[in-house]
């Protein structure tokens, strides 16, 4: 009889325990790297995988180039590990060089699963999420800084001056209702102020008489001293008693307050020819969109707006709009370009992130349909997190009993709550993050391709206010050199671009969407295609040509 082969029992997957915990504010809310490497032994424990290697680095995950990362990829490139476990996909990385690097090598299935706190990863699954969660780590460092001055921008566009020490006479409403004004008058001065200017303004008193008589009421400086004479002056020129302000300052950018004026513009306009200013009368309030969101690529000045106009012989008068930079720090080589040119470059980029309603609809499904494989593992995740809590209180507990009781020395207890406090802070962070931005996740992702699907349309139809909102989401550092424009745009929008054409060149196939039989072929050919992370089907018909969009 002859002996049956039987299969050599599989080997099991390595692991490399990776932690990271960066030195800067980007994480300051995190786990440090000694509780992310007693966590995620304690899962590896628990779902009996095998560790060969722990490795852990102080580094930022926003730049490239860390040198134990590396290490760990090196190892499992060559054949020494097969799969990561991490506390979240945020420690592996933030940045899209290393994402790009991690995504590939779990595409190609030379890494072979990674774990973290709340899931896993596997080369069969659909990549689709694990996009969504690198593209909003890598915009969550990006955005720590872009995401403030977007912020002051679109406070000026409300009418509010986004600065935090206001003009003397105005403050701001520390606790405000939606709706409710943001800047209000200073009662402790504006009155005195708004009498001063009226009286420099009707010619009632000098400049100069004005600020001693102002002195003489009382009227004091914002640390409680009276009014310096360069303080006053200060006030005099600035244009927000009388309804508007720049922002940025310098930028060309002219913004209608809604703030209480204390004077006219004409009153404005009547002081600045006391002081001799009739060279630089106030800025008149034309609304030109993209000034203050792009900077010259040359020289890193701001890009500002400028309006000019020409009379033919015949005597017709044609205007224009140009964009140049503003050469404040001396000489650059750039010419301006015509406001035409330029949203002809932002209708191109728009045009390159479309992707159609149905896509938008069968993206959201994946999600959702990952999130629902995903609950068990939450659910065990969570259940682990608040029972390894739940003992650190009681450990808390009985040490306080013991020391009331005389059973611990002094020097003992304050060394052991000090440990068990770290202990309690630690685990609770771990508790509270493993379901932490699910929701958000889901609702951004939401938002992108909802941007994605109107923004070509909303920017062709929409006003200057319009456009200048969408330009402004569409990522930061809008370069402008030689008169084209460069865009570093937000992550899950550059994820959305390297799919779109494919997308669209798929969905003229099936067009068109709205018909029901129409749409579920699209979305079986999304779920099926390897561009878009599903698994290609045996039998599958002959698709449109892929540009490997998701994996370059």
């Amino acid at each position: 009889m002859r002996r049956q082969k039987t299969k050599p029992p599989a080997r099991r997957n390595r692991y490399i325990l990776y932690a990271r915990k960066s030195t800067t504010s980007e994480d300051r809310q995190v786990a440090s790297i000694e509780s992310q490497i007693e966590v995620m032994q304690e899962v590896a424990r628990e779902h009996d995988l095998q560790v060969v290697k722990v490795l852990s680095e102080a580094s930022s995950g926003y730049h490239p180039g860390r040198k134990v990362f590396n290490e760990m990829i090196e190892m499992i490139k060559r054949g020494e590990a097969d799969g990561i476990i991490a506390w979240k996909l945020s420690r592996v990385s933030r940045n899209p060089d290393d994402a790009g690097t991690i995504m590939g090598m779990v595409q190609r299935a030379e890494i072979k699963h990674i774990r973290t706190v709340d899931r896993n990863w596997f080369p069969e699954d659909n990549v689709m999420m694990m996009y969504v969660e690198f593209g909003i780590n890598n915009q969550y460092s990006k955005d720590l800084s872009t995401d403030t001055v977007r912020g002051l921008v679109k406070k000026a566009e409300r009418g509010w001056f986004p600065i935090a020490t206001l003009p003397l006479g105005y403050k701001h409403i520390q606790y405000k209702r939606l709706g409710e004004d943001e800047i209000i008058p200073d009662e402790n001065s504006f009155y005195l102020v708004q009498k001063g200017l009226k009286l420099v303004a009707t010619k009632q008193m000098t400049p100069v008489e004005a600020h001693e008589y102002l002195v003489g009421l009382g009227l004091n400086g914002k640390r409680g001293k009276p009014l310096a004479p360069s303080t006053w002056y200060s006030i005099l020129v600035h244009p927000l008693y009388s309804g508007s302000f720049e922002y940025p300052f310098e930028s060309g950018n002219v913004y209608e307050s809604k703030a209480q004026k204390a004077i006219t513009p004409e009153e404005y306009d009547s002081i600045q020819v006391v002081l001799g200013r009739k060279t630089k009368p106030r800025p008149k309030k034309h609304f030109l969109p993209y000034t203050g969101l792009m900077v010259c690529g040359e020289c890193s000045c701001s890009i500002t707006a400028e309006k000019k106009k020409k009379v033919q012989k015949n005597g017709n008068m044609h205007r224009y709009i140009y964009y140049r930079c503003t050469k404040k720090k001396g000489k650059c080589s750039q010419s301006a370009i015509r406001v035409e040119d330029l949203e002809s470059q932002f209708v191109d980029l728009l045009g390159s992130l479309k992707v159609p309603q149905a896509f938008h609809e069968w993206a959201l499904d994946e999600i959702k349909l990952d999130q629902e494989k995903q609950v068990e593992d939450r659910s065990m995740s969570i259940e682990r997190a608040r029972r390894s809590y739940d003992a650190c209180l009681k450990e808390l507990d009985n040490l306080v009993a013991k020391y009331l009781e005389g059973k611990v020395p002094e020097d003992y207890y304050q060394r052991s709550l000090a440990k068990l406090e770290k202990e309690k802070a630690t685990r609770y962070k771990v508790l509270t993050a493993i379901d932490e931005r699910v929701d958000e996740r889901f609702e951004e992702l939401d938002q992108d391709l909802g941007f994605a699907v109107t923004a070509s349309q909303s920017f062709a139809n929409g006003d200057d206010y319009k456009r200048r909102e969408i330009i402004s989401n569409l990522g930061s550092n809008l370069l402008l050199a030689d008169k084209t424009l460069d865009i570093d745009l937000r992550e899950p929008l550059e994820i959305v671009q390297k799919m779109a054409k494919d997308v669209q060149v798929a969905a003229e196939r099936f067009t068109p969407l709205e018909n029901i039989d129409n749409s579920a072929n699209f979305r079986e050919y999304l779920s099926e295609n390897p561009a878009m992370g599903g698994i290609p089907d045996s039998n599958r018909r002959p698709s449109v040509p892929q540009t490997d969009a998701l994996t370059n």
